[in-house]
């Protein structure tokens, strides 16, 4: 199952033996088994991340959700990773959670939620009661991508699951999910429309009955995104998901709005922060419509629990891709949200920092350790990366083999050498082995950055 993720000489022998004119053979089941899979590299970037969760300490437990990657385990503070959804038949990943009440019960919600043009759906949502060495599918298999997953903080039977649905066709099987059974049963809490799932919910810490839920419409195309549409709403209920009913007015964009994440401060949960995409669609007058993109598009905050708004700050950079937004455990005003870089704010995003130097970008996950705060996990393009001292230095481990390439190519020396590009972490070639020990980084080089996507040798010239 480590196919999706890093370059590897039975890739390439794959390619040659099903791509070249001189052979017509066809590689059968036996032949592929035979097969073994060893990992050239290369090894110092991670790749695309979609969520991380942690136990809090004194653990030095998180689990990392990778967009094509599975799921990893570490137990050391990230100083190594184990793989722990190998044995699944999916591993594009979209949220993760554990339930507070028993650590070792965490739920996996497949399916990228961030929407580019190169996510891949999934298979449902899984649940594992033995801290991720074994996983059982419950259900939701056509929801195809999950946003978010919350689970009740004293009765680990009771979790709401945010499902997007389809990226590239309408769908009814999209909205928010309640099981009160552990997901062995699933009731569609709220519905909006067959274009329009659920990308985030949050939980009431005083009160797990009061929750706020984002409804997200978009659909893909090959060559286009509509991120946003009349389904695009913020929603409250007070009644553990029995009803629902829209947030409106006080302050709150009223205009088209696309994609929305949330985050209730922990320390005083009346105080609620949105990261809103609002008029993300072309207006018929594209000045009219770019001034009321300035105005709208941003982080937002509510003083009263949802009935009130007040626009924080203007940033919200691709909100399609990023629209994360996280609160401090201990201080209210201390918030961080996520264009490109992170952005940190200690008087609730009036003013605002970078909050993640020197490490990459295009940042999708978050989790900040509740009993330790100054400890932080993030998840981005690039990997994953911890700070211990509150985001004033970072480390970056590189541990993960979860580079998505998207295309191979490779030459005809001997050794052969193969070239690849990866998904924002640029293209490489490299040699498919040594003479003597491993391929190790610094047989490897770069010749661009960004996005790689396709690479291609010279028949003669390999150099070229």
């Amino acid at each position: 199952m480590h196919r999706l993720r890093l370059l590897s000489l039975s890739a390439a022998v794959v390619v040659a033996a099903t791509t070249s004119a001189a052979s017509a053979q066809t590689l059968d089941s036996l032949t592929l088994a035979g097969l073994r899979w060893r990992t050239v590299g290369p090894a110092n970037f991670e790749g695309r991340t979609t969520d991380v969760v942690g136990i809090p300490g004194p653990s030095k437990t998180f689990f990392v959700a990778a967009a094509g990657g599975g799921i990893w385990k570490t137990t050391n503070n990230g100083v190594t990773f184990r793989p722990v959804f190998d044995n699944q038949r999916v591993v594009a990943m979209g949220a993760l959670a554990i339930a507070p009440s028993d650590t070792q019960q965490v739920w996996a919600g497949t399916g990228e939620q961030n929407s580019r043009n190169t996510i891949e759906p999934g298979g449902g949502i899984f649940k594992s009661i033995d801290g991720g060495l074994t996983w059982k599918l419950t259900g939701l298999e056509k929801t195809q991508h999950i946003g978010r997953i919350v689970v009740h903080p004293t009765n680990p039977n009771i979790v709401y699951v945010a499902a997007l649905g389809a990226a590239w066709k309408t769908n009814p099987e999209r909205g928010l999910y309640k099981t009160t059974d552990g997901g062995q049963t699933w009731t569609l809490s709220k519905f909006v429309s067959d274009r329009a799932g659920f990308i985030d919910v949050a939980m009431d810490p005083r009160n797990p009955n009061v929750l706020y839920a984002s409804s997200y419409e978009r659909i893909r195309g090959p060559y286009f995104l509509r991120s946003g549409g009349p389904g695009s709403a913020l929603w409250k209920t007070t009644d553990g998901g029995t009803t629902w009913t829209e947030i409106k007015g006080g302050g709150f964009p009223e205009t088209v709005k696309g994609r929305i994440g949330m985050s209730i401060s922990a320390s005083n949960p009346d105080m609620v922060y949105a990261m809103v995409e609002a008029d993300s669609n072309p207006n018929p007058k594209p000045a009219a419509g770019a001034a009321r993109q300035k105005l709208n598009n941003g982080l937002y905050r509510s003083m009263d629990a949802g009935k009130t708004w007040t626009k924080m700050n203007d940033a919200n950079t691709r909100p399609f891709y990023y629209s994360q937004v996280r609160v401090h455990p201990r201080n209210p005003e201390r918030v961080w949200f996520s264009s490109t870089p992170v952005l940190v704010s200690s008087d609730g995003g009036k003013t605002a920092r970078s909050a993640t130097q020197g490490i990459h970008v295009d940042h999708h996950a978050m989790w900040i350790d509740p009993n330790d705060p100054d400890r932080i996990v993030v998840g981005d393009d690039g990997g994953v990366s911890l700070t211990f001292d509150g985001g004033g230095t970072w480390d970056f481990g590189a541990q993960l083999p979860i580079g998505q390439f998207y295309e191979v190519s490779y030459d005809f020396e001997v050794p052969y050498n193969i070239c690849g590009g990866a998904q924002d972490n640029g293209s490489w070639c490299g040699p498919s082995k040594r003479k003597q020990g491993p391929v190790t980084n610094a047989y490897w080089f770069t010749f661009a950055g960004g996005d790689g996507f396709y690479t291609a040798q010279h028949p003669i010239k390999p150099w070229i």
